[in-house]
C-alpha cells in the first residue's frame, strides 16, 4: 500500500509530524518498534516554551508544575531560585508519548506497533521501508527513530553529534524525603564530568540521575551512586528501577535530509547542548517536518526547506548554548559562582526556557561578566557570601585544620571538659543528636567517650557533612541536612542533645536551645559549647583578635551574657574557659532559657570559671 508519508519512530517528535499531516488530510502511516504505552528513560521535563507550541489539552499528562529551580555544586551550596510563573512541566514519556499517539490516531493515521524498521532505500519516485513484518511505499519519509536509528544509518546520513551517557532511576523515597524537594527540580553542577546531576519530581516518585559526556566519563555507575550519598536520599530509598541510555547533543550544522527523508528529533541530533532538553526540539522539528512535508506534497517545496528552517530556528541557539555548556561543564564550579553571584543569569536562563530570551543574549551577559567573575574565581577578589550555608560549604575542605589548631591551643582546656562531660552524661544506649555537626568532630568525640546506639549529626551545610560522612563510617551514625531552630523530631526522642560553636552563627541561638530542650526525653541532657563576650580586658583583647582573624572567613560573633542561652536552677551548669572567650553550659528538661531566672527544681547557678 502506498503512503503519502511514513513517519519511523513515535516520540514526541513522530508522534507530533503523524498527527499534525493527518488532521490536514494526509495518508499517513507511522510504525514503532514497541506498543505505547512504553516506559522511556528521560528525566521527562517540558520547559514552558512548549505552551507556544503545543494544544492546552497537553496539560492533561502533566504530574507536576514547577517554579522553583535549585543549582547546586557537587550537592553543596543551595541556589533555590522562584520564578513568578511556571517553568517546567513535568511528564512521565509513557503517559506523554502515548497522549500524543492516541492524538494521532484520532486524526486518522494508521498506526502499526511492535513493527520495527529493518531498512529503507530512497528511489526516484518514493521510498521503500521494509520492517520485520511488511514493505511498504511512500513519497516521503520522516525518521523519528531516535539516536541509533536505521533511517539514518540506512541513508548515510551522519548528524554531527556528541554522545552523553546517563543513567535515571525512578526512584521511591520516603514521604519527608519526598516532601522535601517535591515541589522543585534540581541541577547539581560537578557531580560527574562534562554534564550534570538531576532530581525532577513527579507525583508520587522522583525521576533522577546524571549523564555526562561518553568520552569523558565511559560509565556513569559510580558518579549516580555518589550523587545519590551527596543529595542524602541513600538512606530513604524505598524501591529504585535504573535505566541507563545515551543523548545525542547537537555538535554542529550538519545534514538531516535527502530527497525525500527530513530527521528529526534525537535521529537529528536535536537537543539542547546546555540544558540537555530534547522533548521540545523533538516536538519542534516534527511540526516543522509535517509544514515542509506538507509543502512538497502539493509540489511547492523541497526537503531543503525543512532543512533551512532548521538551520534558521533551532541551529544557531545551539551554538550559543554549546559555548555555554562548554563554560558550566568544562569549568563546573566557576560556571555554578556565576549563578551564585549573579542574579541575572539564572533569571536569563529562566527566560530561556520559557521562550523570552535566547540562548544569544544569555552568552553576551556572560561574556560580559566572565573576566571580573575569574579573577573572583581564582581567589584575586575577595567576595563575602551571601549567607550562612554558603560560608560554611565553601570552607568546609579547610574547615577541620583550623578546628584542630583551636583545640591544640585555646580550645584545649574547654575540649577537655567537653569530652568529660560527654563520658558522665551519655549512657550505653543512648541516642544523642549532634546539632550543628559540621564535619562530625564532635560526634567523634562522642563515640570516643561513650557508647550510644544512634547518633544523628544535622547541619545546613551540604559541604560540612559530605565531609563528615566520608570520615565517620560506623553503624548507627546517620547524617542529615536539617535546620538547628526548627527541629523536625518529636518531642522527647532523644536522651542528649550535644550542640558545639554552633549558636553563634545564629540571629536566635535561644530558639534552637529551645528546641533542642523540646526533643530530650525527660531525664535527658543538652551539652552545649559557644563562644562568649568576655568581660575583663585580658578575655576581651583574645576576642577582639580571634574576630579580627575568623570574621572574614567564618559567619560568626561572640555571644554576650544577654544572648546567651542559659537557665539558672540547681540542674543546669555553666562553664566558662580562656578568660570567658568559650563557654560550655549543660541543661535539662526543666529549664527555660528565655526566662534565666524562671523557676525550675532548685534555684541557684552552678558558675565554673575555668582558664
Amino acid at each position: 500500500m502506498k503512503y503519502d508519508v511514513i513517519v519511523a519512530g513515535l516520540g514526541p517528535a513522530g508522534a507530533t509530524a503523524t498527527y499534525e499531516l493527518s488532521k490536514k488530510g494526509f495518508k499517513v502511516l507511522a510504525l514503532d518498534k514497541q506498543k505505547h504505552p512504553r516506559y522511556k528513560p528521560c528525566g521527562g521535563g517540558l520547559t514552558a516554551k512548549i505552551e507556544k507550541i503545543l494544544e492546552p489539552d497537553f496539560k492533561s499528562v502533566v504530574e507536576r508544575t514547577i517554579s522553583k529551580v535549585n543549582f547546586t555544586f557537587k550537592g553543596t551550596g543551595d541556589i533555590r531560585v522562584v520564578s513568578d510563573q511556571p517553568i517546567v512541566y513535568m511528564v512521565m514519556r509513557n503517559v506523554f508519548d502515548s497522549f500524543l499517539v492516541e492524538k494521532a490516531k484520532a486524526a486518522g493515521a494508521e498506526i502499526h506497533e511492535q513493527e520495527k524498521v529493518t531498512h529503507v532505500e530512497e528511489g526516484k519516485d518514493s521510498v521503500i521501508v521494509m520492517t520485520e513484518k511488511d514493505m511498504y511505499s511512500s513519497k516521503l519519509l520522516i525518521g523519528a527513530d531516535g539516536v541509533n536509528g536505521i533511517i539514518a544509518r540506512s541513508l548515510g546520513l551522519k548528524p554531527k553529534k556528541k554522545i552523553a551517557v546517563l543513567i535515571e532511576g525512578e526512584v521511591e523515597v520516603k514521604e519527608k524525603a519526598f516532601n522535601k524537594v517535591c515541589d522543585e527540580i534540581l541541577f547539581d553542577f560537578g557531580s560527574v564530568p562534562y554534564g550534570y546531576g538531576w532530581i525532577f519530581p513527579k507525583a508520587d516518585h522522583l525521576s533522577l540521575g546524571v549523564g555526562g559526556l561518553k568520552e569523558m566519563i565511559k560509565t556513569p555507575k559510580p558518579y549516580y551512586s555518589q550523587f545519590l550519598s551527596d543529595q542524602y536520599l541513600l538512606d530513604d530509598i524505598e524501591s529504585e528501577r535504573k535505566f541507563g541510555y545515551t543523548v545525542p547533543f547537537f555538535d554542529g550544522e550538519s545534514e538531516i535530509t535527502t530527497f525525500r527523508t527530513m530527521l528529526t528529533g534525537d535521529a537529528a541530533a536535536l537537543v539542547d547542548p546546555f540544558l540537555g532538553e530534547g522533548i521540545y526540539y523533538a516536538i519542534r522539528s516534527g511540526q516543522i517536518a509535517a509544514e515542509a512535508a506538507q509543502g512538497i506534497l502539493t509540489g511547492n517545496t523541497t526537503t531543503a526547506m525543512y532543512q533551512e528552517r532548521i538551520a534558521q530556528e533551532i541551529y544557531p541557539e545551539f551554538q550559543y548554548a554549546r559555548k555555554i555548556g562548554m563554560v558550566f561543564y568544562t569549568f563546573p564550579k566557576f560556571g555554578y559562582e556565576l549563578l551564585k553571584h549573579h542574579p541575572e543569569f539564572y533569571e536569563q536562563i529562566f527566560g530561556v526556557v520559557k521562550g523570552e530570551v535566547s540562548y544569544e543574549q544569555l552568552w553576551s551577559k556572560m561574556k560580559s561578566k566572565a573576566g571580573i567573575e575569574i579573577l573572583a574565581y581564582l581567589g584575586l577578589l575577595k567576595t563575602r557570601p551571601l549567607d550562612v550555608r554558603e560560608t560554611y560549604d565553601s570552607i568546609a575542605c579547610q574547615y577541620d585544620s583550623y578546628v584542630s589548631l583551636w583545640k591544640n591551643t585555646m580550645g584545649k582546656g574547654v575540649w577537655k571538659y567537653f569530652e568529660g562531660l560527654l563520658h558522665k552524661n551519655i549512657k550505653d544506649g543512648a541516642r544523642v543528636l549532634d546539632a550543628g555537626t559540621g564535619t562530625g568532630e564532635t560526634i567523634k568525640a562522642i563515640l570516643k567517650n561513650s557508647n550510644p546506639s544512634e547518633v544523628i549529626g544535622i547541619d545546613i551545610s551540604k559541604g560540612m557533612l559530605k565531609i563528615a560522612r566520608e570520615k565517620i563510617k560506623v553503624k548507627g551514625v546517620s547524617f542529615e541536612i536539617q535546620d538547628i531552630t526548627a527541629l523536625p523530631y518529636p518531642d522527647n526522642s532523644f536522651d542528649v542533645v550535644t550542640c558545639t560553636w554552633a549558636l553563634e552563627t545564629l540571629k536566635e541561638p535561644k530558639k534552637a536551645v529551645t528546641e533542642f530542650l523540646r526533643v530530650i526525653n525527660k531525664d535527658g541532657y543538652v551539652i552545649y559549647v559557644f563562644h562568649s563576650l568576655p568581660t575583663d580586658m585580658t578575655g576581651k583583647f583574645y576576642s577582639y583578635l580571634t574576630e579580627r582573624m575568623l570574621k572574614e572567613k567564618f559567619e560568626l560573633r561572640f555571644l554576650t551574657p544577654k544572648e546567651r542561652p542559659f537557665h539558672k536552677c540547681g540542674r543546669s551548669s555553666i562553664a566558662s574557659f580562656a578568660g570567658g572567650l568559650a563557654t560550655v553550659v549543660v541543661l535539662r528538661k526543666c529549664c527555660n532559657v528565655n526566662d534565666e531566672t524562671a523557676p525550675c527544681l532548685i534555684g541557684g547557678e552552678k558558675m565554673l570559671d575555668i582558664y
